[in-house]
């Protein structure tokens, strides 16, 4: 019971204490209007504990998605780009994602379909240009 219910009862019980004639159209008034406070004070509970089921209910969906929010980010991986790079010795095209990039520094990678060293040509990287080309893009 809430306290509107309560105020709104001891005030029911205050106008019944004082024994009015229930014929005069005051007294009518007046029991009109307090049986309209009982009941906007029991609609007013039904819907505070309705709101609180909806609040448990927003939280938990809140705490799934937060759930599924922290499994999506762990699988994204800001190095997941896909990269691409044809085989010299068999032909076959070995993807690459951003994490495998550092271990190709070095120039060398094995074809994971036919098991042989490859040898990347990263000559033109060394002027500065990230596209093989050879120079400097900066200074055009």
């Amino acid at each position: 019971m809430s306290d509107l219910t309560k105020e709104a009862a001891y005030i029911k019980g205050l106008f019944d204490g004082m024994k009015l004639d229930s014929q005069k159209d005051e007294t009518k008034i007046l029991s009109s209007i307090i049986s309209f406070l009982e009941k906007t004070a029991d609609e007013i509970d039904m819907l505070d504990q309705e709101q609180g089921f909806l609040a448990d209910q927003i939280d938990d969906v809140e705490e799934v998605i937060d759930v599924l929010a922290e499994e999506i980010s762990d699988e994204y991986d800001d190095d997941a780009d896909e990269y691409q790079i044809k085989c010299d010795n068999c032909g076959n095209h070995v993807h690459f994602t951003g994490d495998d990039i550092d271990d190709l520094v070095e120039g060398n990678f094995d074809c994971p379909y036919c098991c042989e060293t490859v040898q990347l040509d990263l000559s033109g990287m060394e002027d500065g240009c990230d596209c093989g080309c050879s120079h400097d893009h900066s200074e055009e």
